[in-house]
């Protein structure tokens, strides 16, 4: 049979034929060149001297393996220390470094000023915290408190805290900077109930929501039982009404007169805040009793504040108008103790 195959053909061919991968024809073929062609005789020698025999084949795949397992147990390695140094981290978060202190994470259970010195007592809110590295940085008149929050541990035990900020130079102090809660201004003690309705203030008493929110903080539904609520703004007095259903106690009718004169405070067009009560001894019939603004700017709170002047040996000025109590945290917290002095409806309990 005649060889028509070409050394280059051949050459091309003999990784498969040495592998076996030929079929029977073309392994035939190059059967015949190799036994008349030396030179591809010899390169065909060349292969297989350099082909590795089974042994080394094994020995290599051995080697292969073990290098696989030492980056298998590398890599699981790896991933169990990163693991630790996470577990780690998150137990130091936790426990040692924690987070900045939250003014709502912490309850004031005391204040007092003694000697131009505000004491302050405080706890945390949820039991399982606890507090350190408290600190006050003072700038430009203002005391800021600051502390870190963490989980109680060994380490950090105590979710409670005495602190003393001296008051020379200092305007305001707050809990957790300017962005947290306002606890001290211009020499008053603000109360959390003092922030609440400050941040109830709305310019026009055509929104039902304002005053209602008004009456929320109060807790005028839970004090003072059944009363309906409306809102007059289409005249001039713009006017806001509460109305009884039920004869009122002494104690409702003040804490509901401290409410007619919060509203005439805190909304900026409210003219008239009053209240409608059932007659005594027939309730058939209702008692209207009006607060007018500026009767109350030229009668009733200056009599308030002399009351309390008498009463706390204070030698408060009254505003031009109940309305200019509502410029700052600290002239409300002092309309509060003005109210609470004369009409004891527990404002600054």
């Amino acid at each position: 049979m005649k060889n028509d195959l070409t050394c280059g053909v051949v050459r091309d061919l003999l990784p498969n034929y040495i592998d076996g991968l030929l079929c029977v024809e073309s392994r035939q073929a190059v059967d015949r060149h190799l036994a008349n062609c030396s030179a591809c005789a010899a390169a065909l020698t060349a292969m297989r001297v350099q082909e590795p025999s089974a042994e080394e084949q094994t020995r290599e795949v051995d080697y292969l393996k073990r290098v696989k397992l030492r980056n298998s147990r590398k890599i699981i390695a790896a991933v169990v220390c990163t693991a630790v140094v996470l577990a780690t981290a998150l137990l130091a978060k936790l426990f040692l470094i924690g987070t900045p202190l939250q003014p709502q994470s912490v309850a004031i259970t005391e204040t007092a000023v003694v000697a131009d010195t505000l004491h302050l007592s405080l706890m945390s809110v949820g039991s399982g915290n606890a507090f350190h590295g408290w600190h006050v940085e003072t700038e430009n008149g203002v005391a800021s408190i600051y502390a870190r929050d963490v989980l109680v541990s060994p380490l950090h035990p105590s979710a409670d805290a005495e602190l003393e900020i001296p008051l020379e130079g200092v305007r305001e102090v707050w809990l957790g900077g300017v962005s947290g809660r306002l606890l001290w201004q211009d020499g008053m003690v603000i109360s959390p109930l003092v922030l609440e309705l400050m941040d109830a203030r709305a310019p026009y008493c055509g929104d039902p929501a304002a005053s209602a929110r008004i009456a929320e903080i109060l807790r005028l539904p839970d004090r003072l039982g059944s009363y309906t609520f409306r809102l007059q703004t289409d005249k001039h007095p713009y006017e806001v009404t509460l109305e009884f259903g039920d004869e009122p106690t002494d104690e409702q009718l003040n804490l509901v007169t401290c409410y007619n004169l919060l509203t005439l405070a805190l909304v900026d067009n409210l003219e008239s805040s009053l209240f409608k009560r059932p007659a005594y001894g027939d309730p058939s019939m209702t008692v209207n009793v009006g607060m007018e603004l500026d009767g109350v700017n030229e009668t009733v709170l200056p009599a308030l504040v002399e009351e309390y002047n008498t009463a706390n040996g204070a030698d408060w000025e009254p505003k031009a108008s109940i309305k200019d109590y509502t410029r700052s945290p600290a002239d409300l917290q002092r309309l509060l103790l003005i109210l609470d002095s004369f009409y004891e409806a527990g404002l600054t309990n």
